[in-house]
């Protein structure tokens, strides 16, 4: 029987890796793995007895490297084919979730898989409504300083089905087979922090394959009011302006760039400092995207208007 691993990346998460960690053991069991990455917390908490006590693999890195890379050292120390990314703040609530999880790989290994999301406080209560997936605001119509970020879709997509094809992830557990990851070369090239979720998606959609929403199976995720840990927008802002050079036509592009310049403030020349740094590596990306692409950036951009004009009229 095929096996899945869980990957949680995380930084000065305290009581909450415990948490997650009993979380997934009272549902789950022992029928699933457990990789636990320390992204070099500096909290001074226990996190290798917590790591003990569950039996996960651990992981601690020294110097930060930031949650992409952290995600795809995870996968890179992979034993099964298939895994599951959380954070390391979550709750598990079907018995059954990683059954489920397995079942959809094996049916379609080309695709990445999103679960439902539910979004609970720190009381573990309910703060909105759940989740169906997210679409990207590809041009910053939107709100220009948001541009290529993620938006909730609020409406139920194709209520009849348990599964839907969506424009990108978001919620933080995502699933999919090694060899796609692999093939899809991950999240290489961002740094630390920042466009995780629309940079994977984009490129399933580019390359042929599918984000889908696994409808029956909801994880709760505790969305805070700030991060335990610096952030250093000059990497958001790299990372949008990364997707940008990898994947985008040059409409998209320039437009991209010409709302950073308006928008980023003084992440700007840190930003664009980074990209002159990372030149090369940027440039074998973008070539090996256009040549594994199998569809359009436009159909991409078809489909991210039709979830979005779908989800904007349920609001209204």
């Amino acid at each position: 029987m095929e096996r899945l691993t869980v990957i949680i990346p995380f930084l000065n998460e305290k009581d909450e890796i415990n948490n997650t960690l009993e979380s997934i053991r009272n549902t789950a069991g022992y029928n699933v793995d457990i990789i636990l990455i320390n992204d070099a917390s500096t909290d001074g908490y226990d996190y290798e007895t917590i790591a003990i006590k569950y039996k996960v693999k651990y992981i601690f890195n020294k110097q930060r490297k930031g949650v992409a890379k952290s995600r795809d050292i995870g996968v890179e120390l992979l034993e099964t084919k298939y895994f599951l990314i959380v954070d390391g703040h979550m709750r598990f609530y079907n018995n059954n979730w990683w059954n489920i999880i397995i079942d959809n790989l094996k049916q379609e290994e080309r695709a990445l898989y999103c679960c439902k999301c539910k979004p609970i406080d720190m009381e573990l209560k309910l703060i909105n409504s759940p989740s169906w997936g997210a679409y990207l605001d590809l041009e910053g119509k939107e709100n220009p300083s948001t541009i290529l970020s993620p938006h909730w879709v609020r409406c139920e997509l194709n209520p009849t089905q348990n599964m839907v094809v969506i424009p990108c992830v978001l919620g933080a557990c995502y699933a999919a087979s090694k060899p796609y990851w692999t093939y899809l070369k991950g999240l290489s090239g961002l740094q630390m922090y920042g466009s995780d979720e629309a940079y994977i998606s984009i490129k399933v959609w580019l390359e042929g394959g599918n984000c889908i929403l696994i409808k029956n199976v909801e994880i709760g995720h505790i969305f805070r009011d700030r991060f335990p840990y610096y952030v250093d927008y000059s990497f958001v802002i790299f990372n949008k302006l990364l997707i940008s050079e990898t994947l985008f036509p040059n409409k998209y592009k320039y437009n991209t760039y010409n709302i950073v310049k308006n928008t980023a403030g003084i992440c700007l020349k840190t930003a664009m400092e980074l990209l002159t740094a990372y030149s090369k590596e940027i440039m074998q990306l973008r070539k090996y995207y256009k040549k594994i692409s199998t569809r359009t950036f436009d159909s991409f951009v078809e489909f991210n208007e039709n979830i979005k004009k779908e989800n904007n009229s349920f609001a209204r």
